[in-house]
């Protein structure tokens, strides 16, 4: 017997939740709460439930994104958040990962796709939208941080560099964690690095231990917040070239793949 996904959908347009509803009830989600955002009605409604896939389509305000998933993960910390957005910006990306969310892409995936990418993220992947790794090293870190501040109406808390805390990268790990920013697998970095591939997830894993993070994506998002301090040139430094094109969001795996 195939697994049903127990899910909440929230946002503006009652027409496009009633869409994505049929989409995934063809499918294996059990839709059983929909909104325009998540108030006591719907929390009531999720009490009796365990696992549980909110879907946040973004609408004309992004910004309010981050409030809705933190008050879900309040009450479902081990609930999954998937972002749909029309169009979006860093800062509004990184405002939804550090409130918790999960994935992050464009409305205007195929209905296959989009099941695809859901069911992803309720197996624990996390997924981002293609343009977001190659524009995290075009933007300055310091205006990335305060338009995320400002956006998530609080000051960041989440991969800024507690008072006192200064992670020791070896030049070694340095270039890795760049190669992570710019979205590179395991097997790409030991090419270019000119390492061996079991020797790149050492490395990632020790990046991950002295940055305190948990995953790849995590380790990115932190770079880009404490970039002044981690890029380093000279010998062992990765080149930086153009990201390639993608066609639909990129799946971060965990450190071990």
């Amino acid at each position: 017997m195939r697994r049903t996904f127990v899910t909440v959908l929230v946002g503006p347009s009652a027409l496009l939740r009633e869409g994505l509803a049929r989409i995934l009830e063809a499918a294996d989600f059990r839709v059983v709460a929909s909104a325009s955002g998540v108030d006591d009605a719907v929390l009531n409604t999720l009490a009796k439930y365990q696992s549980i896939l909110l879907i946040i389509n973004a609408g004309d305000y992004p910004n309010t994104i981050a409030g809705h998933i933190e008050v879900f993960k309040k009450q479902h910390p081990a609930g999954r958040v998937a972002v749909l957005a029309d169009h979006y910006r860093l800062s509004e990306i990184v405002s939804a990962f550090r409130a918790g969310a999960n994935a992050y892409f464009p409305t205007v995936a195929a209905c296959d796709a989009l099941v695809k990418y859901l069911e992803l993220v309720m197996l624990g992947e996390t997924i981002l939208p293609p343009t977001i790794l190659p524009n995290i090293l075009d933007h300055k870190i310091e205006d990335v941080r305060e338009t995320t501040a400002r956006d998530a109406g609080r000051a960041p808390e989440v991969m800024i560099e507690a008072e006192g805390h200064r992670p020791q990268l070896s030049t070694r790990e340095k270039c890795i964690l760049r190669c992570l920013v710019e979205g590179d697998s395991n097997k790409i970095i030991a090419r270019n690095v000119k390492i061996a591939e079991a020797t790149v997830k050492v490395h990632v894993k020790a990046i991950l231990r002295k940055i305190r993070v948990h995953n790849r994506t995590q380790a990115a998002i932190w770079a880009m917040n404490n970039g002044s301090s981690v890029w380093t040139t000279g010998n062992g430094a990765a080149p930086r070239r153009p990201a390639p094109a993608l066609s639909g969001p990129e799946t971060q795996i965990n450190a071990t793949d």
